[in-house]
């Protein structure tokens, strides 16, 4: 697997935490449109399905606790 960003490793982690692109671009003062590049970055690097999918590997990985 391709390393995560630390700004990748922060959005997995609000990810986990359920939140919507909106939400993380929020979360994180940047936009939405960003945020949602991230999250697919994301889920390309892991070879997830999608989002959730994303999360669960996240957490089997102990890339978030």
């Amino acid at each position: 697997m391709t390393p995560l960003t630390n700004r990748e490793n922060d959005v997995l982690r609000l990810i986990c935490d359920g939140l919507s692109n909106r939400e993380i671009g929020l979360s994180l003062h940047i936009a939405e449109t960003t945020a949602r590049d991230h999250v697919h970055s994301i889920i390309r690097k892991m070879n997830a399905r999608n989002r959730t999918a994303c999360a669960v590997e996240g957490i089997r990985r102990q890339l978030v606790s």
